[in-house]
Parts: structure tokens; sequence; C-alpha cells
């Protein structure tokens, strides 16, 4: 039984891993795989969808902008509401929304009903991220919070994998209904699993001034030890009044902050077009839908080691050493793909660099925005960040889509793709000013998180 003075976070840094935190961890990498799994079925879904209800082709854009503008919305409000109201009550909602709303997508019967749903779907599909993934680094020791951050996030392309083979093999044999069946009942589960299971985030708890035996009790659930009338202390710092984009630009922090929604923009938006406008461009090249399909989970399959190798070395060597050479190198594999359709070989090989490197950056970057803000600010942070790379994969397609229209050819079409990416890991470089402030888990930074 301990006794006297504890120090709260503490407690969590100097241990490993235990039971509990894992079910934490994995349930919030389950949370990131419906993200994946959602972005590529959608690109499978949405033609018949569009032909379903009696609507042109090109319409099919629409479909899959709507769930992004939603997305984009969700993240830029769930991220200041989770520094605000807790992380786990916000990721309950937006696991409800986004359950709710992609399941009633297979009773929608017009273009606007359509619409409609993938919007609010969206909404609750980018209001998760930076609620699971504040609260999985924060129930993380600091030594591992940029590998857990980047490998909860890893599990986004895991989730592609799986909506590109399970996908397609359930609108084969089922109809394209079963999967928006399938990913309704996904989030449903989790909404239920956080909120009978997950406490709040105990270093939010701290930062808000909470000292009571609420404490002990997620400790005790920590650790296996008794807590009862132990006093509680802590280094993280207080939660600052008010929330939303505000504080980001307060301390010094706004270069930070717009250097950094840089490359969440590049990445994010050459993610998102090469797995949704990808099999579209390829049908230009002649390359089979079947085909198309496989490669694209090749390239997932890179994203999740690429994802584990840089959490890695981010937590040794902070995040210039890998995360710059890969979003170079990532947008330089994204572009060389438009010029090997020739060969599906080599074309399948470079499509598992651009997975490795510029899907292992998008992950990496989420533990980027969570080293680079405190506790009182992170789903803030990160909620804007990624935002601003929801933006980007409005972007992104929008522009692929005029270029299309005018018959550009597809190795012009995927240099667009690529080409921002490089911009993204030269404008890293820009935080090097700040990186004695951010938090991986090595010396402690001059500023307390």
């Amino acid at each position: 039984m301990n006794t006297g003075v504890v120090n709260a976070s503490e407690v969590i840094d100097s241990r490993s891993l235990g039971p509990f935190q894992w079910l934490i961890l994995i349930g919030c990498g389950l949370v990131a795989a419906l993200d994946g799994l959602d972005t590529q079925c959608i690109g499978y879904t949405a033609p018949m969808v569009a032909a379903a209800v009696r609507v042109p082709m090109h319409t099919i854009g629409l479909i899959i902008s709507a769930g992004l503008v939603g997305a984009t919305i969700g993240a830029f409000t769930f991220g200041p509401a989770a520094d605000r109201f807790g992380r786990k009550w916000p990721l309950v909602l937006s696991c409800t929304l986004f359950s709710i709303f992609t399941f009633t997508t297979i009773f929608a019967h017009t273009l606007p009903q359509i619409l409609v749903m993938r919007f609010l779907a969206g909404l609750g599909l980018g209001g998760a991220a930076p609620s699971f993934l504040a609260l999985g680094g924060e129930y993380s020791p600091r030594r591992l919070r940029a590998i857990v951050v980047s490998s909860l996030y890893a599990a986004f392309p895991l989730g592609g994998v799986v909506g590109g083979l399970v996908g397609s093999q359930l609108i084969t044999h089922v109809g394209w209904k079963s999967v928006f069946v399938l990913g309704g009942l996904g989030p449903a589960a989790m909404a239920v699993l956080v909120a009978t299971t997950f406490p709040e985030s105990l270093r939010f708890l701290l930062a808000k001034g909470e000292r009571s035996a609420r404490l002990g009790q997620i400790l005790g659930r920590i650790t296996g030890e008794n807590y009862a009338g132990v006093t509680f202390t802590s280094n993280v710092g207080q939660v600052e009044q008010g929330s939303g984009v505000v504080p980001l630009f307060t301390e010094g922090r706004a270069l930070t902050t717009l250097v950094l929604w840089v490359p969440f923009f590049t990445a994010f938006q050459a993610v998102l077009c090469i797995n949704t406008f990808a099999p579209t461009i390829f049908k230009i090249a002649h390359i089979p839908l079947a085909t198309a399909t496989l490669m694209l989970v090749a390239g997932n399959l890179g994203g999740v080691c690429g994802a584990i190798a840089v959490g890695a070395v981010m937590r040794k060597y902070g995040p210039f050493v890998m995360l710059v050479p890969f979003m170079i190198i990532g947008g330089i594999s994204t572009a060389l793909l438009g010029s090997l359709t020739y060969s599906l070989p080599l074309l399948t090989v470079d499509l598992f660099v651009e997975g490795v490197t510029l899907g292992g950056s998008v992950c990496a970057l989420f533990a980027l925005a969570a080293a680079v803000y405190p506790t009182r600010m992170r789903g803030s942070g990160i909620g804007w960040a990624s935002g601003m790379g929801r933006v980007g994969q409005i972007v992104g397609p929008l522009v692929l889509g005029a270029m299309v229209a005018q018959h550009a050819g597809v190795p012009q079409i995927f240099f667009a793709m690529g080409a921002p990416s490089v911009v993204g890991g030269l404008a890293i470089l820009g935080l090097l000013p700040a990186r004695k402030q951010m938090d991986f888990g090595g010396a402690e930074p001059v500023a307390a998180h």
C-alpha cells in the first residue's frame, strides 16, 4: 500500500506498459484502423453509391469530398473539445457519430442524403484522432510516447489493408451496402468499449488540477497497487483558460505551429490521393481494378512498417534525422509512380517505398505534434494539425480532378501528388529552432509537458 505523497505522472513514466495500458492503446489503435478502412473502402464504393442513387459518375468526387469536409471540421472542433472536456467523452461522441451515419448511408436514396450522411460520418471520423492520439500518448511513459503515438496511427494503413482485402470481397459477394454495415458496427463497438472501460486521461486530470481519490483508482488499475489516502502531486503543467487555436500561437509557438501545418497538409493530401484517386488514374493507364487494389495493399503495408521504424528513430534522435528524408523520398517515389505503369513489379515496389516513407511520415507527424505541445493544449495542437492535413485532402483531389478533366498525362498527375511532400519535408527543418522545447521522452524539455 502506498502512503504519503505520490507524483502521479512519474508513476506512469517510471514503469513499463502494463496490461491496462495495453488495453487502452489497442482500443485507440482500432479506432485508427477504422479510419483507414473507411478511407480505403469509400474509394471503391463511391461509384456504386452513385449508381444506386442514379447520379452521374462525376459526383463521385462530391461523395468523397463530403466526408473529408466533415473530417476537417471534426478535427478543428473535437481537438479543442478534448482539451476542455477531456479525451474520453469526445472520443465516445466521435465514434458514435461515425457509427450512426456510416450505417445509415445504406438507407439514403438521393445524392443530398448521401452527402449529408458522409459529412456527418466524417465529422466523427475526423474528431476521433485528436482524442485517441492524446489519450494513448498520455497513458504511455514519456520515453515511449513518440513511438506509441506513431505506432497508433500505423493502424491507419493497417485498416487500409483490411479495407482493400475484406472490402473488395464483401462488395463482390454481398454488395456495397455490407461495407457500410461493417463500417458502422466497428465504431459502435469502440464507443461502448471506451465509455464503459476507459478512464479519462490521467495527465489531463492532473493538468486540470484534480487531486482526488479518482487518481488513485486509475493508478491502481495501472499498477495493481492501493493508493487510498495518498496525496498526489504532478509535474504536468496546469490547463490554461480557454482552448482552441489561440493558445497554439502563444508562448512563442506561432511560427512552430504554422511550420508544423505545412508537412501535415502536403503528406495528408498525397496519402489520400493515392488511396482514393490512384485506382482511377491506374485505370487510365489500363491497369485492372483488382490489380490496383493489391498494389495499394502493398503501399499500406509499407505504411505500417514505416510508422514503426520512424517512431523508434524519433524516440532516440528526434524528428529531423529520419522524418525529413522520409518526406522527401516519399514525395519523389509518389511522383515516379506515373512513369512506372509499364511494369507492375516496379510499380508495386515503388508503392511499397512510398508507403514506408510517406505513409510512415504521416504517422510520425502525429508523434511530432504530440511532442510540440504540452498536455494542456495537446488535443488542440493535434486537432488543428490534423485539420490542416484534412484541408490538404480536400484540395488535393480537387486539383487532380481538374487535371484529369483537362486530360493531363498520368506522369504529370502523379508528379502533382508527390511534389508538395518534398516541400513539406524541407519545411520540417524550420522546426529546428524549437527542438529543445519538444518532449520526445529523452532529456527533460525546457517546457514541462
